[in-house]
C-alpha cells in the first residue's frame, strides 16, 4: 500500500528491505530468494511464505471424509456482527454433516444430515470451582472414511464413528461404532491428527508419532501386518521429531522437522515414493532417499504433505509440487495417466502457455482420486484441481476428467485453504466463507439438500472460525460454563472412588 501511494517508498526499495528482514525471521524460509526473472519481488515472496503458514493453520478447522464433513464454525449472524467478532466471546463450535450411518457425525444418532449439526466434546469440572463445569473446546478436526477425530485446546484426543478395525484407538473392548465423541486415553498431549480410510495417526507435542486401526498392509508402521485397537507409538521413528502426518487408504506419510519424508504401507502404485522395494507392502517407516534434505537446496526441501487414497503429494519450501502414486484418473496432474513410483515435479502451468509469471504452490490436498492445490499466481491466489471428476469435485462446472491442474470456474476471492474428501471438495476464504462442491448425495456439502454441485457453492449460514480463535491463547474464544448437576457430581465422585 505504501509503495503504490508514495514515490519515496517505491524508489528507495525500503519496503523490499523490510520484507527481506521479515523473511530472515522465518526458519524454513532461510535461503529462499525471489525469482527475479519472473518478476517476483521480496515482498511477494514474504506473502507466499506467510500464505503457506496460514493455509496449514486454517485447514485444521475443516476436514472432509468419504461421505461426511466436520468443521469448526460460527453462525454467520454472529461472525458478521462487529461487536462480537472482535471479542473473545465469538464462540465457535464443532459441526458435522453428511452420512451418519456409523455414528461419524457424533450427535448421538445414525441419521444423515444435509445441514451442519452441532456436536459436543462434552464438559469438564472447572479446576477453580468444583460446582461449575466448562465445555471442552475443539481446536482441530479430522475425518476418515467413516470415523472422526477432534483435538481439544488442551491436547485431548476425542474419537467417534466406525471402529471395526480399531481406528478409534480406544482399546480392545471398545464398541464397533460410537455415535458420540469419547476421549482416547493416550498418555501425552496431541497436537495434530490424520485420519485415513480405517487407520489414524496422531502427533504428540514431543514430535512422537502414534498410530492405531487397520494395519493389514503395514500402514500403522509398527512392524507387523495386523490391526491395532490402541494408539501405539511408532518405535522406529523415536528420535525423529514429526511435524506433519497424512494417511491414505493403505499407506501413511510422516514429515520430520528437518524436511525428511517417511512413508510406509501399501506401495502397489508407487504411493510411498521409493525407487525399489522388495515387495508391495512395508511395515516400517522408510525415508524417501530422493527427498533427503541433506544434499537438497533449502528451497527444495519438503514442507507439507498430503495422501490420497492411492497417491501422494509433497510441497517444497519454494512452492514446487511433487507427485507420486496412482495416476489412472490424472490425479497427479502430470498431463498423462502413468503411475509414478518416485516424486515427480508437476508443472503448475497446466495446459496454460508459459507466460513468465511466478507461480508457487501454497497448499495441497488429496481426495480418493483427485487433487486440489492452492496456487499463488503472480500475487493472486487460485484453486486448481486435477483427476477424477465423476461428481464435479474438480469445480469445473462439468464432469470431465482432467490430467492437468485447471482453475475452478468460480473464482473464490481471498481463498486461503483447501480440503478434499473422497469425492467432494472445500475451500475457505480469509473471511471464513466455506465453499463446498462435488458429491453431495449424503448431505456432505452441508447445503441443505442431497444434490451434488459441479461448481463451488458458499455455505451461507456459517463461517469457519479463524485459527487465532482456536490455536492462539491470547485470542481464544471463551468456553461455555454451566453449573454441575447434582447427579453428575455424585457420579463423578463415585468414579473417582472406584479408581482409587
Amino acid at each position: 500500500m505504501l509503495e503504490t501511494t508514495c514515490k519515496y517508498f517505491r524508489r528507495s526499495r525500503f519496503i523490499d528491505h523490510i520484507a527481506k528482514e521479515r523473511l530472515k525471521l522465518v526458519p524454513r524460509a532461510r535461503g529462499l530468494k525471489p525469482n527475479r526473472k519472473e518478476g517476483e519481488h521480496t515482498l511477494a515472496l514474504l506473502h507466499f511464505v506467510n500464505s503457506q503458514s496460514t493455509a496449514a493453520a486454517q485447514a485444521t478447522a475443516v476436514s472432509c471424509g468419504a461421505y461426511h464433513t466436520a468443521a469448526l464454525l460460527v453462525p454467520a449472524e454472529i461472525a458478521d456482527d462487529p461487536s462480537s467478532s472482535l471479542s473473545r466471546d465469538c464462540k465457535h463450535s464443532l459441526y458435522t454433516f453428511g452420512r451418519g450411518f456409523h455414528g461419524q457425525l457424533g450427535v448421538g444418532g445414525h441419521d444423515d444430515s444435509s445441514m451442519p449439526k452441532l456436536a459436543s466434546l462434552g464438559f469438564r469440572v472447572c479446576s477453580d470451582n468444583p460446582d461449575m463445569e466448562e465445555e471442552t473446546m475443539p481446536a482441530v478436526v479430522a475425518c476418515g472414511s467413516s470415523h472422526t477425530a477432534s483435538i481439544s485446546r488442551r491436547g485431548e484426543l476425542f474419537m467417534w464413528g466406525l471402529g471395526s478395525s480399531g481406528e478409534l484407538g480406544l482399546g480392545q473392548w471398545s464398541p464397533l461404532e460410537l455415535a458420540i465423541p469419547r476421549q482416547c486415553m493416550v498418555q501425552t498431549r496431541i497436537v495434530s491428527i490424520a485420519a485415513g480410510a480405517n487407520h489414524t495417526l496422531a502427533i504428540a507435542e514431543t514430535g512422537a508419532l502414534w498410530s492405531c486401526g487397520r494395519g493389514r498392509e503395514g500402514q500403522l508402521g509398527l512392524g507387523a501386518f495386523n490391526d491395532n485397537p490402541r494408539l501405539t507409538r511408532i518405535p522406529t521413528l523415536e528420535g525423529v521429531r514429526v511435524v506433519s502426518a497424512s494417511a491414505g487408504v493403505k499407506h501413511s506419510m510422516a514429515l520430520a522437522a528437518d524436511g525428511s519424508l517417511f512413508t510406509w504401507g501399501d506401495c502397489t502404485y508407487g504411493q510411498t515414493g521409493h525407487k525399489s522395494v522388495s515387495h508391495n507392502m512395508q511395515a516400517h517407516p522408510l525415508k524417501i532417499v530422493d527427498l533427503d534434505p541433506g544434499p537438497l537446496a533449502p528451497d527444495a526441501r519438503v514442507t507439507a504433505i498430503a495422501a490420497g487414497a492411492y497417491h501422494s503429494m509433497a510441497l517444497t519450501v519454494g512452492g514446487a509440487l511433487l507427485a507420486f502414486g496412482r495416476n489412472d484418473t490424472g490425479a497427479l496432474g502430470t498431463g498423462d495417466k502413468i503411475d509414478r513410483r518416485t516424486p515427480t515435479r508437476v508443472d503448475l502451468n497446466g495446459e496454460e502457455p508459459e507466460d513468465g509469471k511466478s507461480r508457487r504452490a501454497v497448499q495441497v490436498s488429496c481426495g480418493a482420486s483427485h487433487t486440489l492445490v492452492l496456487v499463488l499466481n503472480n500475487g493472486r491466489m487460485e484453486v486448481r484441481a486435477t483427476g477424477s471428476n465423476t461428481w464435479g469435485q474438480l469445480g469445473q462446472g462439468d464432469r470431465k476428467e482432467r490430467s492437468w491442474f485447471a482453475r475452478t470456474v468460480v473464482q473464490m476471492p481471498g481463498v486461503v485453504a483447501v480440503q478434499c474428501g473422497d469425492e467432494h471438495s472445500a475451500a475457505i476464504t480469509g473471511k471464513g466463507v466455506l465453499f463446498m462442491w462435488g458429491r453431495g448425495d449424503c448431505g456432505q456439502l452441508g447445503l441443505g439438500d442431497v444434490k451434488g454441485k459441479w461448481k463451488p457453492t458458499a455455505l451461507r449460514a456459517f463461517k469457519v472460525v479463524h485459527p487465532e480463535k482456536t490455536l492462539r491463547r491470547s485470542k481464544r474464544s471463551l468456553p461455555v460454563v454451566r453449573p454441575v448437576e447434582p447427579e453428575v457430581k455424585r457420579q463423578r465422585m463415585a468414579d473417582v472412588w472406584h479408581y482409587m
